[in-house]
């Protein structure tokens, strides 16, 4: 099976603590443990000593592993529900750790790396922080699969968003097919609904941020952005009402969005005209 590595711990394991998952090995083997951690290429695992006396920290090669079964860490289960809300800023929070600490991990199937990528990416870009987004798409973009390599193109949009080169992501945003399916493809179209924003190309921005409510319903973290959008693509149009139909949505769905208190302010204004 290739070289395991010992180590002897006279206490509790030094890595994260779980619910009990399971490795499967390319020859088979199957290893349990409640603690597992990656470095270096390596994922190491705590198991009782036969006597019971303290832990044996095992290494097993990535390259020797065939799939991962472990438990969500619980705070991608809170982001995941803060997510449903539109609640970016929760999400963001609740990622922050364990985007570093999974990250040597990855490349392993069954990682639950590219999941907390994803949604933190979704948060990033949803709440404004465009540069963030850019640079952790960039990190994504490492993992060899369409989704990833999808996600990727569309978050690294963002950088040029933030610079404002309008240009760049009206060509990026056109060569991801619109509607593939792909949520890669909704954050391009969040970024083309930004971009087209400042070139005041309202009905183009419009019709972006329409594709993400329509299309990609289900990516609840990249709606109040869309919606927020919507309204001032339709403020541009001279379209009053749709605006204020756009902020009351979003404010009666995403109350917990950071884009709620603007669409008070607005609707506040709205309704007085």
């Amino acid at each position: 099976m290739g070289r395991i590595f010992l180590i002897l711990l006279t206490g509790v394991a030094v890595a994260r603590a779980q619910d009990v998952g399971t490795i499967t090995m390319k020859d088979g083997t199957v290893y349990s443990s409640s603690s597992i951690r990656g470095s270096s290429n390596t994922i190491f695992i705590s198991i009782p000593t036969t006597q019971g006396s303290g832990f044996i920290e095992i290494g097993l090669p990535f390259s020797k592993i065939a799939s991962l079964n472990i438990p969500a860490p619980s705070d991608l289960r809170i982001a995941i529900a803060a997510a449903k809300a539109g609640d970016a800023e929760t999400v963001i929070l609740r990622t922050k750790t364990n985007i570093d600490s999974e990250a040597d991990l990855k490349d392993v199937p069954g990682s639950w790396w590219p999941e907390i990528a994803k949604i933190r990416l979704f948060a990033l870009a949803s709440s404004g922080r465009y540069a963030d987004a850019a640079d952790l798409a960039g990190k994504i973009g490492v993992l060899t699969n369409e989704t990833a390599t999808t996600l990727s193109r569309g978050g690294t949009l963002f950088g040029s968003v933030a610079s404002s080169d309008t240009e760049a992501v009206v060509v990026g945003a056109n060569a991801i097919p619109r509607l593939s399916g792909e949520p890669g493809a909704a954050l391009a179209q969040l970024a083309l609904g930004q971009a087209l924003l400042m070139k005041k190309d309202y009905p183009g921005a419009l019709r972006a941020f329409l594709t993400i409510k329509v299309f990609y319903p289900s990516l609840t973290l990249l709606q109040p952005a869309a919606l927020m959008g919507a309204a001032n693509a339709y403020l541009g149009l001279d379209d009053e009402k749709r605006a204020l139909q756009a902020v009351i949505e979003l404010q009666d769905n995403f109350a917990r969005s950071p884009q709620a208190p603007d669409a008070k302010k607005m609707e506040k204004h709205l309704s007085k005209s």
